[in-house]
């Protein structure tokens, strides 16, 4: 990987974002770390002090407008551009079509899908302008659920499903200019994220005893390092991991 590259990674606060922003920060790069919890962001920048790389914390939620314009911005003003972005702001819902809480069906389209669709512009129409013969990649963090339809994790899975589109479709859109937008889909990873979305904890025990080990987010963020540190000529555009006893 090239050491002097500039990242920024959302939901950095915890799970997959935050094991991505310390390993890079481990590599030696600079690193804009973007997530709600200010207070999560600070200890993640303590653990990487007087490591070889540095992370700058910022606090935004992805929901509002132009928070990705603003991380591309701080990451300017602190080193340079940006050239690899690592989206894994998202968020879970328990429940089936009928058993789901229809109070919650918007908040989650707007944060896993619209969000995601601000985003991928914003770090799209950047890197796609910068004239330089060094990778730029647009990671995003998708689901194993947005590729194998469950009734028992429809709406969350929906969103995923259309979140792998537009990476496809952007993927499309600026290969051309030298930028990698890459997917991965993880199965089931050990995270704070079923107990932050409400899911039954019982039956994610009994996924645990079935299908485990699970992955950790250490597992999936050295995916991404993985991705990130090929030859600019060279992308891996789609990539599923999961834990090797998992059916689905």
């Amino acid at each position: 990987m090239d050491e002097e590259r500039i990242a920024i990674v959302t939901g950095a606060s915890s799970g997959i974002g935050r094991a991505t922003a310390a390993r890079f920060a481990r590599r030696g790069l600079r690193v804009v770390a973007a997530a709600r919890r200010k207070d999560a962001l600070d200890q993640l920048v303590a653990e990487a002090a007087g490591g070889p790389g540095t992370i700058v914390p910022v606090a935004a939620d992805m929901t509002t407008p132009r928070a990705a314009g603003k991380l591309l911005e701080a990451a300017e003003r602190e080193w340079g551009p940006a050239a690899v972005a690592v989206l894994a702001a998202g968020r879970g819902l328990p429940g089936t079509i009928l058993g789901s809480d229809p109070l919650r069906w918007a908040e989650i389209i707007e944060v896993n899908y619209l969000s995601m669709l601000e985003q991928l512009r914003a770090f799209g129409s950047d890197f796609r302008q910068r004239e330089t013969a060094a990778a730029r990649d647009i990671v995003v963090i998708g689901s194993t659920a947005g590729r194998q339809v469950s009734a028992a994790n429809p709406v969350y899975g929906s969103t995923k499903f259309a979140v792998h589109s537009l990476v496809e479709a952007l993927r499309q859109e600026v290969c051309g200019d030298g930028v990698r937008v890459t997917l991965i889909e993880p199965g089931f990873v050990r995270s704070g994220f079923q107990d932050a979305a409400g899911y039954d904890m019982q039956w994610f025990a009994a996924v645990t005893e079935e299908s485990g080990p699970l992955l950790v987010p250490d597992d999936v963020a050295a995916t991404v390092e993985f991705v990130v540190d090929r030859p600019a000529h060279v992308h891996l555009d789609d990539i599923r991991l999961r834990p090797t006893r998992q059916r689905i």
